[in-house]
């Protein structure tokens, strides 16, 4: 510790006053078994002062803490066993005395021993239980100061966690967020949230912050392996104090990963109906001791996060479904409409041409007039699967009416998607409406270019309708 600390004033006074040859107070660690010469004072050249030792191997040191007493070596003729007293580098000798005592229940030892005479007067003993008592109302009143500060680390991120939960209208604006904030509560080398996809036993990378390659953004990894795996398989928080760099299992993306397996690791699962929905994991470049305060608020995070992430999902889920027809699965008019203005925004910024076409199968009413609800519904479903095996599912699909379908192409010439109505066209008559030949349909169609018929959605509707009705009379091709 600094020499302008105050534990070292402590030490350096009391060291003084007792002319002592070496006054050292060691602080054990409140996490694990280890103990630590926090500070010292020594009027020799062999001292440790970088002394950190398990517990179990510290001597002395261990004695007074385990047993929780007073020990006190002072014997006319004998000098002290160098042996019991790690924390001194080989060439220290002549110690006369010492004198050891317990700080608090479990904090540490206040230590002293001298060369001047054979061990500690009554009066120097109870000088140094004194300042024992001083030491150990310092610890308890820095540790509760560093309490108080986690506490309001705590309070800050769950304000802002509760905030974005509460702001936040998708799931990537949240994540995104979240983890940037929890990245920076744990001081991590990188942080991150897999979504976990069931259907296709995946896990996806949804978010991250800290130093995350490129490469791994959007990256998917199989839910049998790696780190992700084991989290959401054994549906439990993770946590790997030392990664094992030479471990082919210890990985979040791929065993080759360019990043750190030198430090620490904790993934905590979000679950949803006792599902393993989500995970965020963080990485450390060296170890790293998880405070039991730290863990409880990331828990906490976690379980907050997962009902965000069931209620936008299903937000997201009806807001799908508020633009998808329900009998064909292609987007219905509103959702059309939508893609649509997004797809055209993006064709004037990147100066690219897109078609809007339209076939219409008519007239719809014989439809009606003649088959059952039922045979209506197959019929649309029919034309709906020869409509996306013609044209695949990177086509973007809608049906604006029971009888009209529009469909929209970036980058294509009119005759290159004419050319694709016309081959829809023939698969439809022969495959699909020669089951219903009585009724007579026919198909029409129409397409509209962007820039040359408009630039706008309504004026390519509009070219487009003019077009479409201006086939009235035409025949489908048989």
């Amino acid at each position: 510790m600094n020499q302008s600390s105050s534990f070292q004033q402590i030490i350096n006074l009391l060291s003084n006053t007792l002319e002592a040859y070496t006054s050292a107070f060691f602080l054990k660690d409140p996490h694990d078994k280890k103990i630590q010469a926090l500070c010292f004072h020594s009027l020799g050249k062999y001292f440790n002062e970088r002394f950190s030792s398990p517990l179990s191997e510290s001597g002395l040191v261990e004695r007074v803490i385990a047993k929780r007493e007073t020990i006190r070596v002072g014997k006319l003729g004998h000098y002290v066993d160098i042996d019991e007293l790690p924390f001194y580098e080989k060439g220290e000798s002549g110690i006369k005395g010492l004198f050891a005592i317990p700080i608090g229940r479990d904090l540490g030892v206040l230590y002293v021993d001298t060369k001047r005479s054979w061990g500690f007067a009554e009066k120097e003993q109870k000088l140094v239980l004194e300042f024992g008592q001083i030491l150990e109302t310092l610890v308890k009143s820095e540790r509760a100061i560093e309490r108080e500060k986690m506490y309001a680390r705590m309070l800050r991120l769950w304000h802002n966690v509760e905030e974005q939960a509460e702001m936040s209208e998708n799931l990537e604006r949240y994540f995104h967020s979240v983890v940037s904030l929890c990245h920076k509560f744990v001081k991590a080398h990188s942080s991150y949230l897999f979504l976990v996809n069931h259907s296709n036993n995946k896990v996806k990378l949804f978010a991250c912050a800290g130093k995350v390659q490129d490469e791994f953004k959007d990256a998917e990894v199989p839910l049998t392996e790696g780190i992700m795996g084991w989290i959401a398989s054994n549906q439990k928080t993770l946590k790997i104090r030392k990664l094992e760099t030479k471990s082919k299992k210890q990985y979040l993306f791929n065993p080759h990963e360019p990043l750190p397996h030198t430090g620490s690791f904790l993934g905590v699962p979000l679950f949803i109906d006792g599902e393993v929905e989500a995970i965020f994991g963080f990485l450390w470049e060296r170890e790293h001791r998880w405070d039991r305060d730290e863990l409880y608020i990331l828990n906490v995070v976690a379980k907050r996060s997962s009902t965000v992430l069931e209620k936008l999902s299903l937000q997201r889920q009806l807001a799908i479904a508020e633009t998808i027809d329900s009998n064909t699965g292609l987007y219905n008019e509103l959702g059309f409409e939508q893609v649509f203005q997004n797809k055209l925004n993006k064709a004037i910024e990147k100066s690219i041409p897109m078609v809007l076409a339209v076939i219409q199968i008519s007239p719809w009413m014989l439809v009606k007039a003649n088959l059952t609800l039922r045979e209506e519904k197959d019929l649309r479903q029919h034309i709906s699967q020869i409509i996306v095996s013609t044209f695949g599912r990177k086509t973007t699909m809608g049906s604006l009416t029971e009888a009209r379908y529009a469909f929209l192409w970036f980058d294509h010439t009119l005759g290159e998607a004419e050319r694709k109505l016309t081959r829809l066209k023939t698969r439809l008559v022969h495959e699909c409406l020669r089951n219903v030949s009585d009724l007579d349909l026919r198909i029409r169609s129409s397409l509209a270019l962007f820039p040359s018929d408009g630039n706008t959605t309504s004026d390519l509707w509009n070219t487009l309708y003019i077009r479409l009705l201006a086939t009235r009379h035409k025949n489908s091709p048989n």
